[in-house]
């Protein structure tokens, strides 16, 4: 019996869209395979993706996520405003959370997966603060993740920027809310390119050309 022509013409697509995204974080400091060309990468394993994805068992299903994530349970968030009072920032969760299991430094890059045996890694096992990629757990002089995006009708202060309404943000095709609305890590940055990465114009990974492109996405410059 014949697949279905959809079917036919989906597999091609799926296959090419893997392809070109493996092709994408080759390149970049993602890369913890021994192709990797940043001070830590791994001696043994080969594969690209399998440092922070898995295609069984993941640990996290959506997007077969499979890298251990951090026990930190607490971290220091910034303060929000909310209807004219300061509050603290919910703690991370979603994809800012599957992020933090390498970037806030307390868990080793190659814990990868559910079997014993773990890549072994030419350089430092875990993100260190002098290192490049270093978050760490105290996130209170970072932007807020994990808060819900508002509609423009919950202005800030005065003293604050201005936010465009969450139409306009959501009609933005780089700059992404994650399912249930909320700004995460991803938001801001791709982790499978870095593209537009130039210092003192654009962070690593950014999802736009500079920092300002990404910033006036959501806030009005007043």
């Amino acid at each position: 019996m014949k697949a279905p022509a959809i079917l036919l013409i989906a597999l091609p697509l799926l296959a090419t869209s893997a392809a070109a995204q493996q092709g994408n974080v080759r390149a970049t400091m993602h890369n913890l395979s021994v192709s990797g060309t940043g001070q830590i990468k791994s001696s043994t394993e080969t594969e690209v993706c399998k440092f922070c994805h898995i295609p069984h068992s993941a640990i996290v299903p959506q997007p077969l996520w499979g890298h251990a994530l951090s026990s930190v349970k607490q971290y220091q968030v910034p303060q929000v405003r909310s209807k004219g009072t300061r509050i603290l920032a919910p703690q991370p969760d979603g994809s800012s959370r599957l992020c933090l299991s390498c970037h806030d430094g307390t868990v080793a890059l190659a814990d990868v997966g559910r079997s014993p045996r773990k890549p072994s890694m030419s350089g430092p096992t875990h993100l260190a603060p002098t290192q490049q990629g270093f978050i760490g757990i105290d996130l209170s002089g970072s932007h807020p993740v994990s808060i819900r995006m508002p509609d423009g009708s919950d202005q800030q202060s005065a003293d604050d920027m201005g936010l465009k309404s969450l139409a306009v943000v959501q009609a933005d095709r780089q700059v992404r809310l994650d399912e249930s609305g909320k700004i995460q890590c991803t938001t801001c940055h791709d982790p499978h390119s870095d593209q537009y990465y130039q210092p003192g114009r654009a962070a690593h990974f950014a999802v736009k050309p500079s920092t300002t492109e990404i910033c006036v996405t959501c806030h009005e410059v007043r």
